[in-house]
């Protein structure tokens, strides 16, 4: 059974990051039961599509190519793909419409489960229906308007947050909790069953940040913005009441904590919690204006790319209790895959028995994509391309170092320790150094070493889009 709570970061578990975060007692129990903790895990890609692909393809996004809402099939055989076919009853709960809106992320699942099962993001909200198309509001004009008068923002984006945050009270409901535990009850008894869940708790927006008419005017009303104006318009971020929207968010993490209860005390209902494997996880995290980030889906800082991983399952000699080295989540279905043929799931510094896809990921540099926001959304295209965070770049995490290569311009920039949030990011590395980095550490030593980071030639190439109303943003 794979959990992935949708945009929980590493450093917001208070028994992995800042003990000031929200409890998550659930979870904590779980480690006391004997889950493993692995303390160094690394999301593949920066949003949801691309990491998603990868915790089920076992492969980095420039391998799955899965990087927009490109509808079909799987690009590869999923890990769900290979269990239904030796057998395994397979579902999927989600409350992330993109999981289950036909790109691909529920090949290999029989049963769907979810409130917008095939919806668009176009039918999300009224306002995203009726104004969709109205490129005026993501025009230069408008946004060098909003920079004279940032205040304006506010009003005019009230009414979207406010059906957001009821999208968001429709699909995060209990109403999965109650069809996991039907369909666990009524699932065939004589084939084993892979479930995979996602709990959008964690996401933007936060319903209870929505306030009264005098909200529209004060600093609360800052924080309904939507990423992508609080992106384009300079020192607009820097408005947002970031400490009460960091609150917001962790009482978020503390419900999808208590849904995760939920699902063990179905499973311990059934007699199947201490025979089962359980991985829980996030797609990516989430940043609070850390490195010029906001929310996800731009930038390669921490915030936004390590993410907490804990591993239950039954009693196997020799498993860690802790795992301290760096691991990607293209790992879980190699661990997945190692259980299912009987062999030990990992060991101690993480490294599966048998590997998913037949090539698996190096091991000794953990890679992850902070691909630019407008691979995700595309109305960003072009806008602040100075800004680090609406570059495609490339992290790679090695020991205790990391470093961020900048596949636009070659700039390789060097973290030590990591990045720990900082707000400000280091310098590039000199010539001699990034030189060095390049090639020991990213494998680059000429414009065609890139190729492979990209996908598609040497050029930052674009998967093709048939939703109209994204073509209308710029996306193509």
């Amino acid at each position: 059974m794979t959990v992935v709570l949708d945009c929980v970061r590493w450093a917001s578990v208070a028994s992995l990051g800042d003990p000031r975060s929200g409890p998550t007692p659930e979870l904590d129990r779980l480690v006391q039961r004997g889950a493993t903790t692995f303390t160094h895990a690394v999301a593949p890609g920066n949003w949801t599509v691309p990491s998603h692909m990868s915790i089920l393809t076992g492969t980095y996004p420039w391998v799955h190519r899965r990087r927009t809402f490109q509808r079909g099939d799987a690009p590869m055989e999923t890990i769900a793909t290979w269990l239904k076919r030796r057998g395994y009853a397979t579902a999927m709960f989600s409350e992330e419409a993109h999981l289950t809106g036909g790109y691909g992320l529920e090949s290999g699942y029989e049963s769907l489960f979810g409130r917008r099962i095939g919806s668009s993001d176009e039918d999300r909200t009224t306002v995203n229906r009726t104004l969709g198309h109205a490129q005026f509001l993501y025009s230069a004009r408008f946004r060098r308007l909003l920079e004279r008068l940032p205040a304006l923002a506010v009003p005019l984006t009230t009414l979207n947050f406010a059906q957001e945050a009821a999208y968001k009270r429709e699909v995060c409901g209990d109403y999965l909790l109650e069809d996991w535990s039907r369909w666990l009850a009524g699932r065939p008894a004589d084939r084993p069953f892979h479930a995979f869940f996602n709990f959008v708790d964690g996401h933007e927006p936060y319903p209870e940040l929505a306030g009264g008419f005098r909200d529209r005017f004060s600093a609360r009303g800052y924080a309904q913005i939507p990423r992508f104006y609080l992106l384009a318009v300079p020192g607009l971020k820097d408005r947002v009441p970031w400490d009460r929207v960091r609150a917001a968010y962790h009482r978020a993490i503390a419900e999808a904590d208590r849904k995760v209860g939920r699902l063990l005390a179905a499973l311990e209902a059934a007699g199947e919690l201490d025979r089962t494997w359980v991985f829980v996880t996030s797609d990516h995290g989430q940043s609070f204006g850390e490195g010029g980030n906001v929310y996800h889906g731009c930038g390669a800082s921490d915030s936004v790319l390590r993410v907490p991983l804990w591993v239950w399952g039954p009693t196997e000699p020799g498993r860690p209790k802790r795992v301290d080295h760096w691991v990607t989540l293209c790992d879980v279905p190699s661990w997945m895959k190692s259980v299912a043929l009987g062999r030990p799931a990992f060991d101690a510094a993480g490294r599966p028995s048998v590997p998913f896809p037949v090539s698996p990921p190096d091991r000794e540099t953990i890679l992850a994509e902070g691909g630019p926001a407008s691979d995700p959304n595309r109305s960003l295209l072009g806008i602040r391309t100075e800004e680090l965070w609406n570059r495609r770049q490339i992290a790679a995490y090695r020991g205790r170092e990391k470093w961020t290569i900048d596949l636009t311009s070659g700039d390789v920039r060097y973290w030590p320790e990591g990045d720990r949030g900082l707000p400000t990011l280091p310098e590039p590395l000199g010539s001699h150094e990034a030189t060095a980095a390049r090639h020991t550490v990213f494998g680059i030593f000429g414009r065609e070493d890139i190729a492979r980071y990209v996908g598609d030639g040497s050029e930052l190439a674009r998967d093709s889009l048939d939703d109209a109303r994204m073509k209308s943003w710029g996306y193509d």
